[in-house]
């Protein structure tokens, strides 16, 4: 019965993805043409517009941790993560660049901060489960700029998304009233010199966005299969909604209402998950606790969007969607207004903390690694 049974349950599961994977194979090589022209419609969409918005925030948030400035923040921008988030004062920081660099940094952060020990397996749990969203970048000007016609929709879109990964923050606190207790952080040297910091920090960033690209370009390909087959199109417009962000935007954003072009951004898409795996794995996060969050906070930017909609009214949308999301070509303004943010935090931060002592603790560049 033992045999039965693990027969029944290990071979049947192996069977599945076998099965899967080979069915996978045999649509790549029945639509070679489709499968190719996605590959190269998603590496477009990195470089024309995901390289350009995302990369310069994985370094600096890299830098930003390297350099040990997110200990170096006065205490007014810490009541957001010890009052509200019940957090510790280094996660002030991370919060912040999570809703600024877009999806993968905050998740990066959250991993690195638990490798350096500064916060708990359970603290770097909860931090996943709402600092993965996107970036002003995407928002306001790929969605927002160039798919709604509308600098102004987008806004309320990004305040939504915003809104939501607080309001999912103080849920989580609510479920989390017996915390693991803090793990003591250890005396650190000074950090590295800038120069050495800065190559480090290029290079991890590089690294993370080629792997991002990779997954932008494999399930680009992926969706074109499904369009390749006889489908409803029903079908085909709901797996691009789970699979994949730009291409649910894209089919969605000039149809949809738009609380729910907020959900669709919130929730990121299967995609975006598969980048982050290796943070929930570093973690200790099963993918249905990770896909949970991801959920919630869907529809906590759904209401949040509705509520803002009661007070602002927007023109309406510009229903024009284009094949590529390309921010507009003067450049986006609240782009620059963050980037510019977070360089003099990086270049002055030291300046605004509140007498630091000499023996701050810093992280080593080898134990982020």
């Amino acid at each position: 019965m033992q045999k039965t049974g693990s027969f029944s349950v290990h071979t049947l599961s192996f069977l599945w993805e076998a099965g899967c994977l080979c069915a996978l194979i045999l649509l790549l090589l029945a639509f070679p043409k489709e499968s190719a022209a996605g590959v190269t419609r998603g590496l477009r969409f990195c470089v024309q517009s995901l390289i350009g918005s995302l990369l310069p925030f994985l370094v600096l948030s890299r830098l930003f941790l390297l350099r040990g400035i997110h200990r170096r923040l006065p205490p007014t921008a810490a009541v957001l993560a010890q009052k509200l988030l019940g957090l510790p004062r280094c996660c002030a920081g991370m919060f912040l660049f999570s809703m600024v660099g877009g999806y993968p940094v905050g998740a990066a952060m959250a991993s690195q901060l638990f490798t350096a020990g500064e916060i708990t397996r359970t603290q770097g749990q909860r931090l996943l489960l709402f600092c993965v969203g996107p970036g002003p970048a995407f928002v306001v000007s790929a969605v927002g700029v160039s798919l709604l016609g509308s600098a102004k929709a987008g806004a309320v879109l990004y305040g939504a998304v915003v809104g939501g990964a607080l309001l999912a923050g103080l849920l989580t606190r609510l479920f989390c009233r017996k915390p693991e207790a803090d793990t003591p952080v250890q005396k650190q040297p000074a950090p590295p010199p800038f120069a050495v910091c800065v190559g480090d920090a290029v290079r991890d960033g590089t690294q993370a966005m080629l792997a991002i690209c990779a997954f932008v370009a494999l399930f680009s390909a992926l969706l074109s299969l499904l369009d390749a087959l006889p489908l409803p199109a029903a079908i085909r417009g709901g797996a691009a909604a789970v699979l994949e962000v730009t291409n649910a935007c894209g089919a969605y954003a000039s149809k949809a209402p738009l609380p729910a072009v907020a959900a669709i951004v919130s929730w990121g898409g299967v995609c975006t998950h598969c980048q982050l795996a290796s943070y929930c794995a570093a973690l200790g996060l099963r993918y249905r606790w990770f896909a949970l969050g991801r959920a919630l906070h869907a529809a906590l930017s759904f209401l949040c969007c509705r509520g803002i909609l009661c007070f602002v009214r927007l023109p309406s949308p510009a229903l024009a969607p284009k094949e590529v999301f390309r921010p507009s070509s003067n450049g986006s303004a609240a782009l620059s207004v963050c980037m510019g943010m977070m360089c003099v935090l990086l270049l002055f931060g030291s300046r605004w903390s509140l007498r630091v002592q000499k023996d701050a603790c810093f992280l080593r560049a080898d134990m982020l690694q």
